[in-house]
């Protein structure tokens, strides 16, 4: 129905520029992650005019401080309490660089009049007791009013796993308050089923149902997780879903996991959610020398050169070396940063260097390693990513988080495995405190991984009682080996269910467009999608009505806004 190509989102260098989408009244707000520069530029959001859907006007941008950035999540809600009225956009603050005005946190923007946008609260959130400055990263932020209060959820990128469900108090929008913090260290019950172990809070959803206020978290190995949130400041772990093994659609055991988005539908009966899975392939991957030669958990970053693309279709090293953080944010007090310490390989002799995740993009890391003269690359999972050590086989292949020229195979693999790999005490990686890795240049075994394909991210239909999955639902060319590569991304990353149909809901697919399906009792139905002839690169998905007439909003990473109407029964 209606296209903008926002400012400095279009052009030579500018990939993957826009984020997540937020509609309210007759406007709509873009995330803009300004991640196409080095160093990043000030991330922010746009403000755009769509009373007519046909002809959305861009009305200004909203500049974060400088070297933060948001991403999933951004949200508009009206707010009545006795310190506000009004409409408050809420977003969350990533660090993208070592600028010294950058703020982590929420931040929440006056959006009552949307053509004067006054920001109430910058960079607030977890400041670990006040022993920080900068509030810690977060991914993510969903708010709501309950009676008098008003609150807000947010997924904290520091404590993954040890605290990374945050929830403030925003009845005074501008000085929200940290009420409480839980995680998946606090449910013991919670089941994680999916390939990898890898825990995290990624997204959420907070609904009243039957007098209830509850919590949808989407935790991605872990699935999804109930809260009850009728205080908020003590949440009460409720449920949590199971992945059916194997699973459904290509009978891979363990199943993949990756509970990336979820929304219950406008009944209540079920939750729709998505799995976003960057990887097509899965990974064998072995320790071929040393004490702790054998076979453990790996995944293949699918934006490297594809394991299955080398001569031998084969990563393969005779030797490794401790590569530290590989970070160029990773400063010491001398002002070096860890990339300008990782060892090269001409001094080393080894065919692997190995990163800690953390710190920064996985993709600074890769290219750390390339510029040190390597061409295979590991990243270890995080020692706080294991939930204190519960899930040290976990592991996590992220996205790209910049556009650089990428020469290099990379493979992610779990928090022991890096121990392992360097002759520590496989105890290490299990201990509640952590503990240091090798010395910088430490050289450690061989190592040898092939893939396997097994799909990009899919769909989920959940009873939303039980939480028994109902369905499980892909594009075709998202399990078809054919479309491995070369196609972009082929993994769903966000849902928005229908706001007045039960039985509908809207899928944004990166490289496959946009999406509508049909949901029941008896599973999933594609009846609708959108590709332009050009393709497309979507991240977020809205729908809300315009004029009495319900649109589909999409946000497209490489050019804006884009605006659909589902034609279909």
């Amino acid at each position: 129905m209606g296209k903008l190509d926002v400012s400095g989102a279009t052009g030579e260098n500018r990939p993957g520029h826009i984020a997540d989408v937020a509609v309210f009244g007759n406007y709509a707000y873009l995330a803009a992650r300004r991640l196409n520069t080095d160093p990043c530029g000030s991330g922010g959001f746009y403000t755009v005019d769509v009373s007519n859907p046909n002809a959305p006007k861009e009305l200004s941008f909203t500049a974060f401080p400088n070297g933060s950035y948001p991403g999933e999540g951004m949200q508009v809600i009206k707010v009545k309490t006795a310190k506000f009225k009004g409409d408050i956009l809420v977003t969350n603050n990533e660090i993208c660089s070592d600028a010294p005005e950058a703020v982590g946190g929420m931040s929440i923007y006056n959006v009552t009049d949307p053509k004067n946008i006054v920001p109430l609260a910058i960079g607030k959130g977890d400041f670990n007791d006040g022993t920080q400055t900068v509030a810690n990263d977060e991914h993510s932020v969903f708010a709501w009013q309950a009676g008098e209060r008003a609150f807000a959820m947010m997924s904290d990128d520091l404590e993954q796993s040890v605290g990374d469900v945050d929830i403030m108090e925003i009845t005074d929008p501008a000085n929200p308050v940290l009420i409480a913090e839980t995680s998946i260290a606090d449910w013991p019950n919670a089941e994680v089923g999916g390939n990898g172990q890898t825990v995290f809070n990624h997204d959420f959803q907070v609904k009243q149902i039957r007098g209830h206020w509850y919590g949808l978290i989407s935790y991605w190995d872990a699935g999804w997780v109930i809260l009850n949130l009728d205080d908020p400041a003590n949440p009460v772990y409720v449920t949590d879903s199971r992945y059916p093994d194997p699973e459904n659609l290509l009978g891979f055991s363990p199943p993949e996991g990756n509970g990336h988005q979820a929304e219950w539908t406008r009944d209540n009966r079920f939750i729709v959610g998505t799995d976003e899975d960057f990887s097509p392939s899965r990974t064998s991957f072995q320790v071929t020398s040393g004490a702790n030669a054998g076979t453990y958990g790996a995944g293949e970053f699918d934006w490297t050169v594809p394991i299955s693309s080398l001569p031998t279709k084969t990563f393969e090293g005779a030797k490794t070396v401790w590569g530290g953080t590989g970070c160029v944010e990773d400063v010491d007090g001398n002002g070096v940063s860890d990339r300008a310490e990782v060892p090269s390989k001409a001094s080393t002799g080894a065919d692997v260097v190995v990163f800690t995740r953390g710190a920064c993009f996985f993709s600074i890391k890769v290219e750390s390693g390339q510029l040190a003269g390597y061409d295979k690359v590991i990243v270890i999972q995080s020692h706080v990513a294991t939930s204190a050590g519960r899930f040290a086989d976990g592991y996590f292949c992220g996205a790209q988080g910049h556009d650089f020229t990428i020469t290099a195979s990379a493979v992610c693999i779990g928090h022991r495995a890096g121990h392992l790999l360097f002759d520590d005490s496989p105890e290490y990686a299990s201990a509640p405190e952590g503990s240091d890795m090798p010395a910088l240049g430490t050289i450690g075994a061989g190592v040898k991984a092939t893939t396997t394909f097994d799909g990009w991210g899919t769909v989920h239909l959940l009873d939303a009682r039980t939480l028994r999955e109902i369905d499980n639902y892909a594009i075709k060319e998202g399990i078809d080996p054919a479309y491995a590569t070369g196609f972009g991304d082929l993994s769903v990353h966000e849902v928005a269910t229908d706001p007045e149909r039960s039985d509908l809901a809207y899928l944004s697919y990166y490289a496959g467009g946009i999406r509508v399906i049909k949901v029941g009792p008896w599973g999933i139905k594609e009846v609708g999608r959108y590709i332009d002839a050009n393709g497309n690169n979507f991240w977020g998905v809205e729908a809300a009505k315009i004029k009495n007439k319900m649109y589909i909003f999409g946000s497209d990473r490489d050019s804006g806004l884009w605006i659909f109407r589902y034609t279909g029964g």
